[in-house]
């Protein structure tokens, strides 16, 4: 049905798009939309005022009575246009307000300024139940989108739950939509903390809540596993810490790729963790850690997956996490044995504990070095003090050994000289015969002294030889171990410095690597840039080619030309032609105009 003349409309601001696609035209100086003489009203009909309604609508109603009244009596039923008029009429009489919806964002899609998403509901097995094509025009789709951004960190995306103020629109040519007005992102963020809180209940009923965290900490960092995206931010600056520590032998980092977002992502962080415990079981790591660049809640709400979070209870290493939020957590950090904010922050950790470690032990070194110099001294002063003593002994030994000679030899001597005065005072005539016999004792008596000093002097020096040969083994041992200890000190000094400079040499090669690639990513994307542009630009071409004439034609419109073959382009210049063409896409119509003025236009 058309209108020969123009008819207000009454269009609310949100549903501007959907009149305006439909026929509809701005009047800027009214301020209100109106349907132009020959739009098609029956598309515009909710948007016309009842009062103008009626009159309108008056010849229309009898002459449609007329013909149902004719088809029923020839035909059976209604027609499709009735019965969608009929729903129409329904919804908009029993939902004439916006109400709020709980549903999943499944697609989304944009369009000069618009966003489409598609509604879904699923049930706990993800079947859907139901689903419902939707639209944001552009006129709150910025503000939506913003508001959507401050409460979770990023925008509406596909795969989250929201909760909307929706309004419905049935249209018998378009059929059913409905028109977003409003989003409350708080429902969105208490439904992600619901699902932490019910994984967290499900860990503390099964008593896996805290495993990982009552294993050991590990004291150094030898080999570790690394589970992150194959390309992000976080790994870059994870990397820069760690390829130092890598390459300088110090520490050895094997690295697992998964993905962190999407509905993929805790079955490829899952089989990334079993992956690093297989290797594990090869060959054990010190720990597991789970890195990621910064991002939203609702990215963040991937990893929040009980499965997940079982396996990381579960693993019989320690599992640090540097997920790269400050502000938000998931439950990989509750149940990690320890969590960092930012993988840059786990990198310095491992460094900073192999240089505390390093640092100790040189502080050992140090410690040892001085403990030796002390026992090697103590040893060599207990050594001189045992030797002079020694000497002391043997000299007293050897002293008292002359004295006791002396002394038997003045107690012979003095019992010889009683004897032989008394034998010649008692027998004179014996006197030759006791003279042999003195001197035959006083011989035996020297024999038996010289063999009881040499006795005494050969156990004394069999004593001292003893102790010479113990002292000489003692001191050589000590001289021995302490030789080899210096020695191996100064070994591990020198491979240290040797150390050092290699490491200096690779520290100052990866920086010259570092700046190269940071060139090559700047041209990269200089390139890219430049490539971007021309794509807009072809693209701004190809929307201006499709604005022509013949294009625009073809999407509905016509054009009134006069005689001349000149645009009519008003009402006033239409009624000063008694007659003119309509072109449209498929060819020209001739008018003849009934309302003519009688002047023509020159």
């Amino acid at each position: 049905m058309t209108s020969n003349s123009r008819v207000d409309l009454r269009v609310p601001f949100v549903e501007k798009e959907d009149a305006k696609a439909l026929g509809a035209r701005w009047d800027s100086q009214k301020k209100l939309w109106y349907a132009p003489p020959g739009a098609d009203l029956e598309h515009l009909e909710r948007w016309v005022p009842k009062d103008a309604r009626l009159p309108m609508f008056s010849v229309l109603s009898e002459n449609v009575s007329a013909s149902v009244s004719v088809a029923e009596e020839s035909e059976k039923g209604i027609s499709l246009t009735d019965l969608l008029s009929q729903v129409r009429g329904a919804i908009e009489e029993r939902m004439p307000e916006a109400v709020w919806v709980r549903a999943e964002i499944s697609e989304l899609s944009g369009k000069n300024g618009n966003l489409y998403p598609k509604l879904t509901q699923r049930n706990e097995q993800g079947d859907i139940l139901a689903q419902s094509k939707s639209v944001i025009w552009r006129s709150r789709a910025g503000a939506i989108h913003q508001k959507f951004m401050e409460a979770t960190g990023e925008g509406l995306k596909p795969d989250i739950k929201i909760l909307c103020l929706v309004k419905v629109r049935f249209d018998p040519l378009f059929g059913l939509d409905l028109i977003i007005e409003d989003v409350d992102p708080s429902y969105t963020v208490g439904d992600l903390a619901a699902k932490l809180a019910r994984i967290r209940e499900w860990l503390v009923r099964e008593d896996l809540y805290g495993r990982n965290q009552g294993l050991p900490a590990p004291v150094e960092f030898v080999r570790v596993a690394v589970i992150s995206p194959e390309s992000s931010a976080g790994l870059g600056d994870f990397r820069r810490e760690t390829d130092r520590l890598h390459q300088a032998g110090l520490c050895e980092f094997l690295f697992f790729g998964a993905t962190f977002q999407g509905v993929n992502a805790p079955s490829s962080i899952r089989t990334a963790i079993n992956e690093a415990l297989a290797a594990h079981r090869q060959r054990p790591f010190d720990v597991l850690v789970i890195i990621r660049g910064g991002g939203s809640v609702t990215d963040l709400a991937w990893l929040n997956d009980l499965e997940l979070a079982r396996l990381v209870c579960l693993a019989s290493i320690p599992v640090l996490t540097g997920i790269g939020h400050e502000r938000d957590s998931t439950i990989l950090d509750e149940v990690a044995h320890r969590r960092f904010d930012t993988p840059s922050k786990v990198a310095l950790f491992i460094a900073a504990t192999i240089r505390d470690n390093a640092l100790a032990a040189a502080s050992a070194l140090a410690q040892i070095k001085l403990q030796v110099a002390r026992i090697l001294s103590r040893e060599r002063t207990a050594l001189a003090t045992q030797a002079d003593r020694l000497d002391v002994g043997v000299r007293s030994m050897i002293q008292q050994a002359e004295d006791d000679h002396r002394k038997f030899l003045a107690v012979v001597r003095t019992a010889t000289h009683f004897q032989l005065r008394e034998a010649s005072q008692s027998l004179e005539t014996g006197l030759v015969r006791l003279v042999d016999q003195a001197e035959q004792t006083l011989s035996e008596a020297e024999f038996t002294l010289r063999q009881s000093v040499e006795s005494v002097t050969h156990r004394a020096q069999l004593q001292l030889g003893v102790q010479a040969a113990m002292i000489e083994r003692a001191a050589n041992a000590v001289a021995l171990q302490a030789t080899a200890k210096v020695e191996a000190v100064a070994a591990e000094l020198e491979h240290c410095q040797a150390q050092m400079a290699r490491d200096a040499g690779r520290w100052v090669k990866t920086a010259r690597g570092d700046l190269e690639e940071s060139l090559a990513d700047v041209a990269g994307r200089a390139v890219a840039t430049a490539e971007a542009a021309k794509k807009g630009v072809e693209t701004y071409a190809r929307i201006v080619v499709g604005l022509g004439p013949q294009a625009t034609l073809s999407r509905g419109f016509s054009i009134v030309r006069d005689t001349a073959d000149r645009p009519i382009t008003s009402r006033a210049e239409a009624l000063r032609n008694a007659e003119f063409t309509v072109q449209f896409h498929d060819g020209n119509v001739p008018v003849a105009n009934r309302d003519f003025e009688g002047r023509p236009v020159s």
